[in-house]
């Protein structure tokens, strides 16, 4: 009897102890494999800066964002800003005839941009050519 009894103490404090584990912590716990959300902005020329620790950089434009050139920068408060390239590009045309710098999602993923991270991070922010506004969503 005292063994069954020692069973169900031990399966009811499983039932208490998993949920309380289960939803201790709420936020959502980003890790590698997947990409981050480091913002969004609404632009004329020049979009705010988004922060990268390396690897991979992604950019999606919004479906109404302004078509023409694009470039990714890395902000570099003491000398001239760094371009980034792509693949040995160094710009992107965004819904221009005959381009596929971006997918059918409207996103172009920067490869192995390690190159561009001074101390901590890298400062990226989008520049553009053409009038109007433009809206970008960053994710490392």
């Amino acid at each position: 009897m005292k063994k069954i009894g020692v069973i169900l103490a031990f399966f009811s404090l499983l039932l208490v102890i998993i949920p309380v584990d289960s939803y201790a912590n709420p936020v959502q716990q980003y890790g590698s494999g997947g990409w981050d959300p480091q913002g969004s902005d609404e632009f004329t020329n020049q979009s705010e800066i988004f922060l990268s620790g390396g690897g991979d950089f992604k950019i999606c434009l919004s479906s109404d964002s302004q078509s023409g050139y694009y470039e990714l920068y890395e902000e570099d408060p003491y000398n001239t800003d760094d371009v980034v390239y792509s693949n040995g590009i160094r710009g992107l045309y965004f819904k221009t005839a005959g381009s596929n710098d971006f997918d059918s999602n409207g996103c172009h993923v920067f490869k192995n941009i390690g190159g561009y991270v001074d101390g901590d991070q890298a400062e990226f922010y989008l520049a553009k050519y053409s009038g109007g506004n433009s809206t970008v969503y960053a994710y490392d």
